[in-house]
């Protein structure tokens, strides 16, 4: 789901490059995105601790940490949606992205965003789907991870030439990659300044391989003018990447005839700055995996918690030996009063930390045990013709970091008690917990059937609590 968009100050982009890794450096405004630096961090050396790390500082100045993956490990998909909020956007693709999955749902990430100038006179718009399969995410997060680099997000910076700002010419807009041993072809077919289709084509850098991208070519071709997208003869243009060798354009050829045109690709800055730009105005997750954004979260503000402390220490032994030093010079005439200000600091410093571990241990226990008497309550509170046939108590974190805890019930009654489970609902919304407060800040009723075969009216209710 779409979250709170983030005002961020900076942003660091690490890609895979020849030996090693390229990190780029840049500054975030509301206006624009600018590169401050880049660095290249050789084959097993880490990114620079001082460029990546976040410390006190991203409190107030927000750093943003993208990973990115190569282009051919995505699959690509267009499709047409209805006009929508933003935050409705991966909610309607959700209801599709089965059918547009090449890989079962529980093996997959996948993020969508919504085509510049896509807009039809009938109300739709162009939406890309990119999907990755899950396993290839992780290994690439772990990967990051061990060399101390704590991603946010997952981002394809190739994809930002693919869908750019605005509209593009008619035509194929196609751009080879080459690979070690593989040459990628990448495909987007726009007319009347609508993306009707992508295609992506990871081929063997072999002479059979070119003749296999025409055809694959020429199937989408004839398939786009089965659908009435594709007009009569499109023209081609044709972007390099890397050394990639001129057979291909002959190939191209068999589709295209004399109407291909080479263009000068976006440079890699401009990826990566495209792929920024993005990613800092967008409230979608895009390929980050949900977990590792909560782990990485929780170990930011655990380092958070041990600065503070080393802070506290050294703060403390800088007192005590500025205490001391100032004892030593007055030592001759105040040994005496020195000694018994020693001891209350000494008992002073002693009660402070009982009196914070104490804190701590309280604030653990409540949270603790908050779960338990909310079920107390509940329990307490159910009428003897209703039954509990499942209890469940959910805590979630979202974007922004906040916490929601909700106590999920199902249970059955007799039939015909439909009426009972409403005053039931009703008591939980007055229910109070033992400060006084509305105990839940909202009950709400999932289901209400009536099971014939059992004689039974099973219910089911959500109750969200107060607060974290």
């Amino acid at each position: 789901m779409a979250g709170k968009k983030t005002k961020w100050s900076s942003c660091n982009l690490l890609e895979p490059a020849t030996e090693g890794s390229r990190l780029w450096q840049f500054s975030v405004s509301s206006k624009r995105v600018k590169l401050s630096g880049e660095l290249r961090v050789a084959e097993g050396d880490d990114p620079p601790a001082k460029a990546v790390a976040k410390d006190w500082s991203d409190l107030i100045s927000r750093k943003l940490n993208i990973a990115t993956l190569p282009p051919e490990k995505v699959f690509l998909r267009v499709v047409d949606l209805p006009e929508c909020e933003p935050d409705e956007l991966l909610p309607m693709v959700e209801f599709q992205i089965e059918d547009l999955s090449p890989l079962p749902m529980a093996q997959t990430v996948w993020s969508a965003e919504v085509v510049p100038g896509s807009e039809s006179p009938g109300g739709d718009q162009t939406v890309l789907v990119t999907i990755a399969e899950r396993s290839v995410v992780q290994d690439r997060l772990e990967e990051l991870e061990a060399a101390n680099f704590l991603a946010d997000r997952v981002e394809v910076p190739l994809l930002r030439e693919l869908v750019p700002g605005e509209p593009r010419e008619d035509g194929a807009h196609i751009q080879l990659v080459q690979g070690a041993d593989s040459v990628l072809a990448l495909v987007s077919w726009w007319f009347g300044g609508r993306l009707c289709d992508v295609n992506s084509f990871n081929l063997p850098d072999h002479e059979d391989s070119r003749d296999t991208l025409a055809e694959k070519i020429n199937s989408v071709a004839w398939a786009g003018e089965v659908a009435g997208w594709m007009p009569g003869e499109p023209a081609c243009h044709l972007a390099k990447r890397g050394d990639v060798a001129g057979d291909w354009n002959a190939a191209l050829a068999k589709c295209f005839g004399d109407r291909i045109r080479e263009v000068e690709p976006a440079s890699e800055v401009d990826l990566a700055t495209a792929a920024v730009e993005f990613a800092a105005r967008t409230t979608a997750p895009g390929l980050m995996i949900e977990e590792y954004s909560v782990r990485n979260r929780q170990r930011f503000q655990d380092g958070l918690w041990m600065e503070g402390i080393k802070g506290v220490v050294a703060l403390m032994l800088l007192g005590l030996l500025g205490f001391y030093v100032y004892g030593s010079m007055l030592q001759s005439t105040l040994q005496d009063k020195h000694d018994l200000v020693t001891v209350k600091s000494n008992q002073y410093t002693k009660a402070l930390l009982l009196k914070a571990k104490v804190e701590t241990l309280e604030k653990q226990k409540a949270l603790k045990f908050a779960a338990l008497a909310a079920w107390d309550k509940v329990s307490t509170g159910l009428p003897a013709e209703m039954k509990f046939t499942r209890m469940r108590f959910e805590s979630s974190r979202a974007v922004d970091g906040s916490t929601g805890r909700k106590l999920l019930i199902t249970g059955a009654a007799d039939a015909g008690q439909a009426t009972l489970i409403d005053d039931y609902q009703e008591a939980l919304t007055r229910m109070e917990s033992d400060n006084g407060k509305a105990l839940f800040s909202g009950v709400r009723a999932d289901s209400i059937r009536q099971d014939t075969r059992k004689k039974q009216t099973v219910w089911s209710l959500t109750c969200d609590f107060n607060g974290e």
